[in-house]
Formats: C-alpha cells, sequence, structure tokens
C-alpha cells in the first residue's frame, strides 16, 4: 500500500516536472522567436522616418525659395542698373521679372523697393531716388542712404535692390512651428555699379 501511494507520488512529481519542463521550453522558444522583428523595428522607426522625410521637404522647399529671392533681387539691381534713364512705366515691369523668377512659387504678396545711391567726393552716400511696388517713395531723396564699406568709393553711383516676400510654410508638423506661425518673410537686398555714364536717373521717381 504505501509503495504504490510513493510510486503515485513519484509519477505525480515527475509529470509537474516535466510540464514545468515544457513551459520553460516553451517560455525559452518565445524569447527566441524571431519572427515578426522586422515589422516591430518598422513600426518603431516609421514614425522618426516619415518626421525627418517631412522636414527634409520642408528646408527643401525654403531653400529654393530663399535661392530664387537672391536671384530675382540681383537681377533687378543688374537690369536697372545697365540704364542711363528710367521711368516709373519700366520699374514697374521689375514686377514681372521678379515673378517670372519666382515661378513655380506664389508671388502674390513681392514687396520690391529700387533705389539710386549717389556717392559724392567726400564719400558720403545719398538717396538720388527711389520707387517700390507699393506706389509710396520709400526714401527722401537727399537722406542718407546704407552702403556696405567694401562699395564706399568716392564719386560712384549704385543701384541697390530691396525685394521681400513671404513664404508659406508646408506645416505638417505644427506642433514643431514656434509660435504656431505659418509663413516667414525672405529678404534680400543687393547692390550694382551703373554700367553706363555716371549716373542713372529716373524722369518721373
Amino acid at each position: 500500500m504505501t509503495r504504490t501511494i510513493l510510486d503515485t507520488l513519484s509519477i505525480g512529481a515527475r509529470g509537474c516536472i516535466l510540464r514545468t519542463g515544457r513551459l520553460w521550453i516553451g517560455v525559452r522558444d518565445i524569447f527566441r522567436d524571431r519572427q515578426g522583428v522586422g515589422g516591430v523595428e518598422f513600426a518603431l522607426v516609421a514614425p522618426m522616418l516619415l518626421v525627418l522625410y517631412l522636414m527634409s521637404f520642408e528646408l527643401t522647399i525654403g531653400f529654393s525659395a530663399a535661392k530664387k529671392t537672391s536671384m530675382a533681387s540681383s537681377t533687378i539691381a543688374d537690369i536697372v542698373a545697365r540704364e542711363e534713364k528710367v521711368t516709373k512705366a519700366f520699374l514697374v515691369t521689375m514686377s514681372d521679372v521678379a515673378k517670372a523668377i519666382f515661378v513655380p512659387y506664389p508671388s502674390h504678396d513681392l514687396l520690391i523697393k529700387i533705389s539710386a545711391i549717389k556717392i559724392d567726393s567726400a564719400s558720403a552716400p545719398k538717396v538720388a531716388w527711389s520707387w517700390s511696388t507699393t506706389g509710396v517713395v520709400p526714401y527722401a531723396v537727399g537722406t542718407p542712404a546704407p552702403v556696405p564699406a567694401s562699395l564706399l568709393v568716392a564719386d560712384t553711383f549704385l543701384i541697390r535692390s530691396e525685394l521681400s516676400i513671404s513664404h508659406e510654410l508646408m506645416t505638417y508638423l505644427p506642433g514643431l512651428v514656434t509660435d504656431g506661425a505659418t509663413s516667414m518673410t525672405l529678404y534680400r537686398e543687393f547692390y550694382f555699379r551703373q554700367r553706363l555714364g555716371t549716373e542713372i536717373t529716373c524722369t518721373d521717381c
């Protein structure tokens, strides 16, 4: 009788040990199983990759718009500097030049200022005339004008172009944009010396 009970307990213990062993083998197999790891890793990395892609796309568009701003401003100054005499009608066409350069980006809020700066014998730069797309004279004749030191040469004449435009942000991730801004102003200015004669006049500015 006693032996039968012991045998029964022994069999039960062996069964318990066997089941425990199988359980540990199952747990070990779960940890060793690599099926679906790629999917899990992709789920973890994909959002970060998407954010980087959208940010790089936003930066690319921004740099391209900034480059066009520089190109438009320098082109305007270069064209005007090739003339000996200009009029308001001629200066108005500079808006068309800038808009053509900005294609395919919008340019509905384009602001252009063109100034003629005469540097006298004392190397004092003063505004000879100025014009802007707003129709309002931006700088009074005879007022001092800022000129880079490298261009401050006595008895010379300069054309200064200022161009500003609003660049709309894509804002795929508005939470990353400071103060909820959806646009930024791009501004560039360029100076060119006159090509012909000693100065450039504007008959009706």
